[in-house]
């Protein structure tokens, strides 16, 4: 989904696997606008979610490089029972900021169907575009009223 999500937005360098790209949030930011613009849906009023949105795609990007550097995925927990094994920190704030750019990006109205042009459509509303197309009328069948005798 954020390969995706990422390709609308020119991310593209984003994917590219062994290179670490350090970003700034005023970049993000910049890519947002844009994207934003080319819908025709960019405005100033945007700023703080624009900046909420950069910031979470910061984080996925910062979490997942965390994650590539790792040697093992647990952490040993300390706790008042003893040691037990946890999943490392860094899964959680992945989890947590792509939850967050998904609800931002639906909000700021970037989903894929906004970004591109095609239209994708229901088979079921295609047919009935051409038969209304055809210029065929529905028959209605009415039942033979009986006649009492």
């Amino acid at each position: 989904v954020f390969s995706v999500i990422f390709a609308f937005f020119g991310f593209a360098e984003l994917l590219k696997i062994g290179t670490k790209m350090v970003k700034t949030l005023t970049e993000y930011k910049q890519q947002i606008e844009k994207a934003l613009k080319s819908i025709k849906k960019y405005n100033k009023g945007l700023d703080m979610q624009i900046t909420s949105l950069a910031t979470a795609l910061m984080t996925v990007d910062k979490a997942t490089d965390e994650i590539e550097g790792l040697v093992e995925v647990t952490v040993v927990e300390e706790t008042r029972y003893g040691s037990k094994l946890a999943p490392h920190p860094a899964f959680k704030v992945l989890r947590d900021a792509q939850d967050s750019v998904t609800r931002q990006l639906k909000a700021l109205g970037l989903t894929p169907e906004n970004l591109t042009n095609e239209d994708e459509e229901d088979p079921l509303v295609g047919v009935t575009k051409k038969v209304i197309k055809a210029g065929k009328k529905p028959r209605i069948i009415k039942p033979k009223k009986k006649t009492d005798k």
